[in-house]
């Protein structure tokens, strides 16, 4: 019996150690995970921003909400937790926290907070690591609210604290030669001399959502006299900055129709830089 209570004893405390050491071993694990910080970039291997896509409406006197927030992009070369966060611009950021349990490219939502003070262009940087990217946000003007949600084939946009909006009166996509989707429209008004521009340049032969910037040849924001064009504003990649940007926010394949938003800065007749804000369009592509 004595030497069957030796083998018992031994038996248990072999258990004992392995529960132990198994313990130990996970213990270590999150310990590694959870209280170090993560590694990474927001940018690509040649050195451009990653993708930071702007969700919701934003109001001047209006507090942030669920449906405010930004969805990052980012490379990680080393698992760990994330504290990231914007600056705080015109009283009110974005910011998120989680773990990345995995090297690679993760998708992450950092939710606005504050409240906008004014109506304006208001422009962020976001910082990851060592490396940061900037990014605008559209404030709209808190007495538009009630202006309703845009309709099929229809444009609008504030340049220079002026409302501007009208029908879409074409919208095509050239898909084998450039991959360039051409939007063009009329006055509210129905005046016949000017006419609403935008033409995005995708990297394939598809249309996709996406952020897009007038810097970049073949994405190009204007609104002009016609015959004459003679430039009322204007962005292009041949003169920057000024720098608009451009979000498509949806498209449908089903009914061919695509919805974006824009906001940034452009220029008018004398070469002024002046703001354009609250842009959005909705076109049936034929």
């Amino acid at each position: 019996m004595k030497k069957n209570g030796v083998v018992f004893f031994a038996l248990v405390s072999l258990i004992t150690l392995f529960s132990v050491t198994s313990c130990m071993k996970q213990y270590s694990f999150e310990s590694y995970i959870y209280n170090k910080p993560a590694s990474g970039s927001l940018k690509d291997s040649l050195g451009n921003c990653l993708p930071i896509t702007t969700y919701g409406t934003y109001y001047n006197g209006v507090a942030t909400g669920d449906t405010n927030y930004i969805q990052v992009n980012i490379n990680v070369t080393k698992a760990g937790t994330y504290v990231i966060q914007t600056d705080i611009q015109n009283g009110f950021q974005f910011a998120g926290a989680g773990v990345f349990t995995d090297s690679g490219l993760y998708t992450i939502t950092l939710k606005a907070s504050g409240t906008p003070l004014k109506d304006t262009v208001t422009n962020f940087t976001l910082t990851f690591d060592s490396t940061s990217c900037m990014f605008a946000v559209n404030v709209n003007d808190s007495t538009d609210r009630d202006a309703g949600p845009l309709t099929l084939n229809s444009w609008r946009f504030n340049g220079n604290s002026q409302l501007f909006r009208g029908p879409v009166v074409t919208a095509q996509f050239a898909s084998v030669v450039s991959g360039q989707l051409s939007i063009a429209g009329t006055m509210q008004s129905g005046s016949t001399d000017t006419i609403f521009a935008v033409t995005i340049q995708f990297p394939g032969n598809s249309i996709t959502t996406g952020t897009f910037v007038t810097s970049d040849a073949g994405t190009n924001f204007a609104f002009e006299k016609i015959p004459s064009g003679d430039i009322i504003f204007a962005a292009n990649a041949t003169q920057v900055p000024p720098v608009v940007t451009i979000n498509i926010t949806n498209y449908d394949a089903s009914t061919n129709t695509v919805t974006g938003s824009f906001t940034g800065n452009a220029y008018d007749f004398s070469g002024n830089t002046v703001p354009v804000i609250n842009g959005g369009f909705i076109a049936q592509v034929q």
